[in-house]
């Protein structure tokens, strides 16, 4: 697996993403102990990378700028985003553990996050009908007893954006044709593919 670093000032802006969101990842308690993804860094560069480098600079500033706040008053926004993503995978500990915990949403950011996702996961059907065998190896889009769904995923992941950067994210994928291709054709090619037709015909073997 390649990973991109190049000098782009774009490209400086994710990977500084990416190495505060890392730092992080490494400093999140997991219920049953330490996850094997937490060292997996290739795995975990290709799918942030994938994931942020669809947005214009200034959302990603705008997001850099979360992570730095979030770092100076001692919170982990990634241990906030799966503390989040438990009210829809364990919500009875949620609800005794982290829900009075976890920042509260105003009604703002969640009107954003629904729009985000919603606009996401009509991509994600389009993606799905079109590379079925790609997407049958990924999350699940919606909830499921065999892994967290891409919807249980990116709202707890976007709760812990700030009002402005959500702004800035719903601005960005509305004037894309389709996100999740765009992020779906980045990630493939970290694993030596290039284009979503030939990652999937080599999926379908």
């Amino acid at each position: 697996m390649s990973i991109i670093r190049s000098n782009t000032p774009k490209d400086a802006i994710v990977n500084d993403i990416i190495n505060r969101e890392w730092e992080m990842f490494q400093k999140t308690q997991n219920m049953g102990g330490r996850a094997a993804c937490q060292d997996q860094y290739d795995t975990f560069y290709a799918n942030r990378y994938s994931q942020h480098c669809i947005f214009q600079p200034d959302t990603l500033e705008s997001y850099r700028n979360d992570l730095i706040a979030a770092g100076m008053i001692g919170r982990n926004l990634i241990t906030e985003k799966y503390g989040y993503m438990m009210e829809f995978t364990d919500p009875d500990y949620y609800n005794a553990n982290l829900r009075d915990r976890l920042p509260m949403l105003t009604e703002t950011k969640a009107q954003l996050i629904a729009q985000i996702v919603s606009l996401q996961l009509v991509g994600y059907q389009k993606y799905a009908t079109e590379y079925p065998a790609l997407a049958r190896a990924g999350r699940p889009a919606e909830e499921s007893n065999l892994d967290t769904s891409i919807r249980d995923y990116s709202v707890g992941e976007y709760k812990t954006y700030s009002e402005g950067t959500l702004e800035l994210v719903l601005r960005d994928v509305k004037r894309m044709e389709n996100s999740v291709m765009e992020i779906q054709k980045t990630l493939v090619s970290f694993y030596g593919f290039n284009t979503l037709k030939e990652a999937e015909e080599a999926q379908k073997q």
